[in-house]
């Protein structure tokens, strides 16, 4: 799971990793953390979907006894 090619992840270096490789220079480090710190944010924000939406369909569940 770690390894999907989504920024902040582990998948998201190697996809670096393979960038770097066919151009054959590094891409510029001030870039790539901009684009893991978006990664990041939107990885948060999924999992602030996740809860909210596991919260409340746990709620809806209780509601209904």
């Amino acid at each position: 799971m770690n390894l999907l090619p989504i920024p902040a992840l582990d998948g998201g270096r190697l996809v670096f990793l393979i960038i770097e490789a066919v151009r054959g220079k590094p891409v510029d480090p001030d870039k790539e953390g901009r684009v893991h710190f978006v990664g990041f944010v939107l990885l948060m924000l999924l999992m602030v979907a996740v809860l909210f939406n596991d919260i409340f369909e746990n709620y809806r569940i209780n509601y209904e006894k």
